[in-house]
């Protein structure tokens, strides 16, 4: 709020609205409130209030000799106290930079005109807590945006969507702990996008994994957060060129192998954001006591996990094979040598170079086994990489039918298993005490060291027209050792002893001799 004295100029007021000294009331003296000059003050107030207001939403126009330097296209006023963005940008300014001040909103007017120029905004260091949807509309061919060093806690849907020509991204040093999934939806071009020193506790992999999103993302810098878990798998299996440029040291990550195999490969790889913060590669031991330690020490101490290794390449014999050179750029002029370091020609039918730079090799032989060299060149970096093939002297699809058959083993034998136990307690018998119902002597055809069993009761039937009818079905079982005449069913029959069988319809028992069924249950073989 803005005192006014009546003695006060117009030009005074502006000036304080432009960013300059805030004006302060000198002590006038003591009137009462209808004194002579407080009409005048009154109307001098309400005179004024709409460009105070104007002043807060906008801000005063450009001055190039006090509050900015203007050079060629370039507009700067930092450090000039600034609440708000100044009014009246020339159309061709091409860089503007409003850091170091203390501007706490980016409305939608900030700049009401196209500035179709500008490739560079820079805002870091102010007191930034809102942008507006529409912050963007008229800078749509902005490269390099800078909103580090603020107090922006949250981004909200589609907020920089008209970016389509931005390529980095500065937002570290806020207080954002919410992002929408959405919030970088259209950033086409952006190459490099940096939200480290902030609160967020969930590491977004839709923006490294789904390339539809941000298809030419190389950098994500999201260290010094409240990360505490990642998804370790999905990292690994993205290429080494993204890999290189993903930054997540200084988190409160739980301790793991996963983790410490992870970072040991990325070392081993010489990947840029594992060795150039090797140190600060920390996680948080588990338990009571939250205790940072380095992850690379988890072999040694604490989980004592083992030694990370560059695994080789195995393949077998007659299958096709792809090595990938997973360089640390993208899009790198690569060329492969052969074991014995022969380079690569048309002379070579097993190797072929593709398009994306991995070499392909196939049908395999045992001597394809090796190491493979291929040579990444850019105009920035050259890197060597080795790849060492192991092929086994086997085909995969033997093994496979190897497999098959002793599965197939196996399942005979437990269907035969299965098999013997339902004919020796689940087949039906008869019992040779129940009522009603009796066996046939043995033909005189039969072998004397044969028995007839019973599969199914008559229904009812008793008598010889039961057995007649086909009520009553036999079956024939042989025994083992047809010489010897003593044993029957699986049991010693002496000479000359009868067995007993069970009573007839009139009560009368009937004695068999020693080719007759015995009541016992016959041992089958």
């Amino acid at each position: 709020m803005f005192l006014i004295r009546s003695s006060e100029s117009p030009a005074v007021f502006h000036h304080a609205m432009m960013g300059g000294s805030t004006c302060t009331s000198q002590q006038a003296p003591s009137r009462g409130p209808r004194g002579p000059s407080f009409i005048p003050a009154l109307i001098g107030t309400l005179l004024f209030l709409p460009v105070a207001i104007r002043g807060q939403l906008v801000g005063g126009p450009l001055d190039c000799h006090k509050t900015c330097v203007c050079a060629s296209n370039i507009v700067s006023c930092s450090k000039m106290n600034l609440t708000n963005v100044p009014s009246a940008l020339p159309q061709y300014t091409a860089v503007l930079d409003l850091s170091f001040n203390s501007i706490n909103k980016l409305r939608a007017e900030w700049t009401p005109v196209s500035l179709s120029r500008l490739h560079s905004l820079l805002l870091s260091n102010n007191r930034l807590t809102f942008l507006s949807s529409e912050a963007f509309v008229y800078v749509t061919n902005l490269r390099y945006l800078d909103l580090s060093s603020n107090e922006l806690r949250m981004l909200d849907e589609f907020i920089f969507e008209p970016l389509e020509c931005l390529e980095v991204l500065m937002l570290f040093n806020n207080r954002i702990a919410q992002i929408d999934r959405s919030a970088f939806a259209g950033l086409n071009s952006l190459k490099r996008l940096y939200l480290s020193r902030n609160q967020i506790s969930r590491f977004p992999l839709e923006l490294v994994k789904e390339r539809s999103r941000l298809e030419s993302l190389g950098l994500l810098d999201v260290s010094s957060n409240r990360i505490k878990a990642m998804p370790l798998d999905e990292l690994e299996a993205l290429p080494a060129w993204l890999k290189n440029g993903l930054y997540f040291h200084n988190n409160s990550l739980t301790c793991s192998c996963d983790l410490y195999n992870l970072v040991a490969r990325w070392q081993l790889k010489e990947l840029s954001s594992a060795v150039d913060y090797k140190s600060n590669h920390t996680c948080v031991k588990s338990g009571q006591r939250k205790e940072k330690m380095a992850i690379m020490d988890l072999d040694k101490t604490h989980l004592n996990c083992s030694e990370v290794k560059i695994q080789d390449r195995v393949a077998y014999l007659e299958r096709y094979l792809v090595l990938d050179c997973d360089s640390k750029l993208k899009d790198m002029e690569k060329k492969w040598t052969l074991p014995g370091n022969i380079p690569l020609s048309h002379e070579n039918k097993t190797p072929t170079l593709r398009e994306d730079g991995s070499l392909q090799i196939g049908p395999l032989r045992t001597e394809d086994s090796g190491v493979y060299t291929c040579y990444a060149s850019s105009d920035s970096l050259n890197e060597t990489i080795y790849v060492t093939v192991v092929v086994f002297n086997s085909t995969q699809s033997g093994g496979l039918e190897n497999l098959k058959t002793a599965y197939t083993t196996l399942a005979g034998c437990l269907v035969s298993v299965v098999m013997v136990f339902i004919y020796l307690y689940m087949t039906p018998c008869r019992c040779a005490c129940c009522p009603g119902e009796s066996l046939e002597k043995q033909a005189s055809g039969d072998s004397l060291h044969s028995s007839t069993v019973s599969l199914s009761p008559a229904q009812d039937q008793t008598g010889p027209e039961g057995v007649e009818s086909g009520g009553i079905l036999y079956r024939h079982v042989a025994f083992l050792d047809p010489k010897d005449p003593l044993e029957q069913n699986g049991r010693l029959n002496p000479i000359g002893e009868e067995d007993e069988e069970c009573l007839g319809e009139r009560g009368e028992r009937r004695r068999s001799d020693a080719g007759s069924v015995s009541s016992d249950t016959p041992m089958v073989v």
